[in-house]
């Protein structure tokens, strides 16, 4: 068939790689001029780097499995990075069990509750059983209120403000259900991974086309579907799979406003990468456990990949999830910085700006779902009202939202759905 993609993502770069070596035409058309979507990269000190945070857990085979087939297993290199919270001032280490039982804001009781209820969700295997209850009332309930107000409640509060109340324990279960102590990356960044799928996929007769933004799907006959781009480019495929957000799916399509797709609510991700000449958090991840502060998490990703690939700079993302009309996505970048910079000095007193030798910023729009209980019942089919349109965007990898795993895992799923491989 002759098949066309939007997306160059995880999702839409996968689907292509398997529909080439099905023997299919391939055409992915990618809005922006780089491959990866969210794993898209910059490059600093001539190595590439994710524009926002990005490593994978031993559990997650799909995307293990890919890039083993792609030739690059003996680069992906699994580590065991700290972590840390940052709570009333002080930085406190949350990496091993036993610091977890030793944090300072758990009483005896509390640690116990923490660590039961952390190991009973690493059991549970259908994390759908807990779609109809919100992740606060089934922690106070079971972890309890100690651990729920000191650990839990201030990181849903932090990543989605107003919206914590409603979060389902579904989406909870998948976070912690999925981790693993030990985390991978692939040397020299993701970014190989999407040159090798890009690569493979032209190897096999296929394209990806840039600066290719959606401006419309029709399905005027029922023998294939037509797809313009802003730029005015239109294109005929036999078989279309669309990876965009939803609303931008819907949006192109020109679905009625009373469509499932139309209704799920997603928060918008901002995220700085700080070139640094030193350190400024003794972890990979911490946990900014106190919802006053303007971002989420700090990460300093040279605790986990040495420095000397990125020209011996220490690299530090400071990342936030918002609604798109706040103001940590609407201000300017430079002003942005200017007001995180009080709140990293409470982090580090030590910090200083001067300490910043380059900085880049990144915002999507569309970013984070916002899973709610009756999410589940929100989520559209892959097939759409277009026989020829298949849907696969991170809304539908539920109860898991987001990961290149999953997106992975999709991909293979959609391409056999319709034929593709």
């Amino acid at each position: 068939m002759n098949l066309g993609i939007i997306g160059a993502g995880a999702t839409g770069l996968t689907a292509a790689y398997d529909a080439v070596k099905a023997g299919h035409d391939v055409t992915v058309l990618e809005a922006a001029d780089e491959l990866g979507g969210l794993a898209a990269s910059i490059e600093v000190g001539g190595t590439p780097l994710e524009r926002y945070y990005h490593h994978i857990f031993r559990s997650d085979r799909a995307v293990i499995e890919l890039i083993e087939e792609l030739g690059l297993g003996d680069d992906l290199r699994f580590h065991r990075p700290t972590t840390g919270i940052f709570r009333e001032g002080r930085l406190h280490p949350f990496s091993t069990p036993w610091e977890m039982l030793r944090f300072p804001a758990f009483s005896p009781l509390d640690a116990v509750r923490f660590a039961a209820s952390s190991a009973a969700l690493k059991v549970v295997r259908d994390g759908e059983r807990f779609n109809d209850g919100t992740a606060l009332a089934w922690l106070r309930r079971w972890a309890g209120h100690g651990a729920t107000r000191s650990v839990w409640e201030p990181l849903l509060r932090g990543k989605f403000g107003d919206r914590a109340d409603e979060i389902s324990m579904a989406w909870l279960w998948a976070r912690v259900h999925s981790r693993t102590f030990e985390l991978g990356y692939v040397h020299g960044g993701f970014q190989r991974v999407y040159a090798a799928l890009a690569d493979a996929v032209a190897t096999g007769g296929g394209k990806v086309e840039f600066g290719k933004r959606l401006a419309s799907i029709r399905q005027p006959e029922t023998d294939h579907v037509t797809v313009t781009t802003e730029d005015g480019s239109s294109y005929s495929f036999d078989q279309l799979i669309v990876t965009t957000p939803q609303p931008v799916f819907a949006e192109a399509a020109g679905l009625p406003e009373d469509s499932t797709v139309w209704r799920n609510q997603y928060l918008g991700a901002t995220c700085f990468v700080l070139e640094l000449d030193r350190s400024v958090i003794p972890y990979y991840w911490l946990n900014v456990n106190d919802t006053e502060f303007p971002f989420l998490a700090v990460v300093e990703h040279t605790r986990m990949v040495d420095r000397s690939e990125y020209g011996g700079k220490h690299i530090v993302y400071v990342g936030n999830y918002v609604p798109r009309d706040d103001w940590r996505f609407t201000t300017d970048p430079a002003e942005l910085l200017d007001a995180y910079l009080p709140w990293l000095r409470r982090v580090n007193p030590d910090f200083d700006r001067s300490w910043i030798t380059g900085w880049r910023f990144s915002r999507a729009p569309f970013a984070q779902p916002v899973v709610t209980p009756g999410y589940r019942n929100l989520i559209p089919a892959h097939s759409t009202p277009m026989s020829r349109v298949t849907l696969a965007t991170m809304a539908q990898i539920y109860p898991h939202d987001r990961g290149q795993n999953f997106a992975v895992a999709m991909a293979h799923r959609v391409t056999k759905m319709i034929g593709a491989c």
